[in-house]
């Protein structure tokens, strides 16, 4: 049996990850026109970040769903993760830990490449938050590539695969 036949996948890896290829591909035929590159770009990066932040969101309440009984637990976490506004990677484990526990979040950690995790996360949760806060009208703001970001998503993927399997396999 396939580890990705062993448990349930929650995450759609899919279809962000046609998103990203579309993008590229359409940024790649648009060389002529000089504001849609940047468009291209600006949404590549906000549609990865959304993605980011809503498999986490997912991941977290998917578990308390079928872990914990308690139905105001639940609701108080879950009010936390709602309340969690970006992705940095100190958001993330501070959500992980209230939703998992210290010990399980721990474990987890031990079987990923931290610091890519917290370079990503963190590189991602600034950038997400300047093109969301500006326009590109009269800017010199530069955004990566969808194929950068395309690249950054391969990269990130198996992290939070073996995040979700790991949550998922817990007890």
């Amino acid at each position: 049996m396939s580890l990705q036949s062993k448990f349930l996948v929650v995450v759609n890896y899919v279809d962000i990850e046609n998103t990203l290829k579309l993008l590229d591909s359409t940024y790649l035929s648009s060389m002529s026109d000089p504001s849609l590159p940047i468009f291209l770009s600006k949404t590549a990066l906000i549609e990865f970040s959304g993605w980011i932040e809503q498999s986490m969101d997912q991941i977290l309440e998917e578990y308390l769903d079928s872990h914990i009984c308690d139905i105001n637990v639940i609701k108080y976490i879950k009010k936390q993760i709602k309340k969690n506004y970006g992705f940095k990677y100190e958001n993330v484990l501070k959500i992980l830990s209230m939703a998992i526990g210290a010990y399980n979040l721990e474990n987890i950690l031990d079987k990923i490449n931290i610091n890519l995790f917290q370079t990503l996360l963190d590189q991602y949760s600034e950038k997400r938050n300047n093109a969301a806060h500006t326009h590109i009208v009269g800017t010199t703001t530069t955004y990566d590539t969808p194929s950068v970001i395309l690249n950054d998503f391969k990269s990130i993927k198996p992290i939070i695969f073996t995040i979700e399997q790991e949550i998922q396999s817990l007890p």
